[in-house]
């Protein structure tokens, strides 16, 4: 029986004295390029993956009291690889609420590979990259939405995150629209009502050859839209095979110019919010960040100062997803109103810039 202990502990020691290498986002951002958008799900290393998840995701503010929410998300999760699904949520001034989930097997949608065109079912999203249209047709609404950039497509130094020593397994990601604005008309089928609406849109697209389990422990976020400033702040905690190591980025637009950018600074993390309902969850509700780039030195603080809402992605998935995540996470994502405070060097003169934004909180495992 000892032999068999002292055979395990030996078979435990080089893991717990030696993560696996993780290399983050590192510095050197270039342009994003056709390549980047397009999905990567003909890969080799993705094709027959059960965990690969590859998303691209609009976040609206809009005027007049309307609300919005458009994700176009490929997935291999669960039964059958390539499923495609367009995720829709839009609420109108009088209360309304429209959300829908549309779901296409590998055959019904497609894509172009010389230019930016993803086709799924009757749903499009298409054009160069500083000026996107979107296109849906599901049971509760039909629209058409055009964007214009205000600051131009970014990604975060060279935007890939490898887990491990193989090239195949990896996080990649970029802004696809970080601050722009958007104009169209939605018409809601219940009243056969159309809505001409207007405001200011945020896109990402990412995509992951790893399950969420092993993307990240816990993943802090941050957002501040607006025409004039717009700041971004990500703090990715990988698990402990990759010893927490974290993957950063922060970039902070001024008029739809990059005012700095970083993807290896400092982040400290404070002032726990602790779920009453889930025993040993809990939200950090300070965030500072400090750093130094070629343009200077910048520090800032972002406080998160109301819980919003909270959502159990286990709840929120469908069987299939929930039967597997179930077995590695249980992630948790709480949303707070924030406020933020920083100082960028700029020209060498210190630079401040504070307002109001959107902090995000997710504990993958707690």
């Amino acid at each position: 029986m000892k032999s068999v202990y002292f055979a395990l502990v030996l078979m435990l020691v080089p893991a717990l004295l030696h993560a696996d290498p993780l290399t983050p986002f590192e510095p050197g951002s270039t342009k994003v390029k056709l390549e980047d958008a397009l999905p990567h799900y003909d890969r080799p290393e993705n094709k027959t993956n059960e965990f690969y998840s590859e998303w691209w995701a609009f976040v609206f503010r809009l005027d007049d009291g309307y609300t919005a929410y458009v994700q176009f998300l490929i997935s291999n999760m669960g039964p059958g690889d390539g499923k495609g699904f367009v995720k829709v949520e839009f609420g109108t001034p009088d209360g309304r609420k429209y959300k829908t989930t549309s779901e296409y097997s590998s055959s019904q949608w497609s894509w172009q590979k010389d230019q930016f065109l993803l086709q799924f079912g009757d749903n499009r999203l298409s054009g160069p990259l500083n000026n996107l249209k979107i296109q849906l047709e599901n049971k509760e609404l039909s629209a058409e939405l055009v964007i214009e950039n205000i600051a131009q497509p970014w990604k975060p130094g060279t935007a890939k995150a490898q887990y491990g020593k193989k090239k195949t397994r990896y996080y990649a990601f970029q802004y696809l629209v970080p601050v722009g604005k958007v104009s169209g008309t939605v018409k809601t089928k219940d009243n056969n009502k159309e809505h001409q609406i207007k405001g200011l849109i945020h896109s990402d697209h990412s995509v992951a050859s790893i399950g969420p389990h092993e993307q990240a422990q816990t993943w802090a976020r941050f957002r501040v839209l607006g025409e004039k400033t717009t700041l971004l702040v990500s703090d990715i905690r990988t698990p402990k095979v990759y010893g927490g190591a974290p993957i950063r980025q922060a970039v902070l637009f001024r008029n739809g110019k990059v005012v700095f950018e970083s993807v290896d600074f400092n982040v400290s993390l404070s002032d726990p919010y602790v779920d009453p309902k889930k025993s040993g969850y809990q939200a950090p509700r300070l965030m500072e960040i400090s750093g130094t780039t070629q343009k200077g030195n910048f520090r800032g603080a972002i406080k998160a100062t109301k819980l919003t809402s909270s959502e159990d992605y286990l709840e929120s998935s469908g069987a299939a997803a929930r039967f597997i995540i179930s077995k590695f996470a249980k992630p948790v994502m709480y949303y707070f109103d924030g406020i933020y405070a920083i100082e960028v060097e700029v020209d060498g003169k210190p630079q401040e810039f504070k307002g109001r934004g959107s902090y995000y909180y997710t504990v993958m495992n707690p």
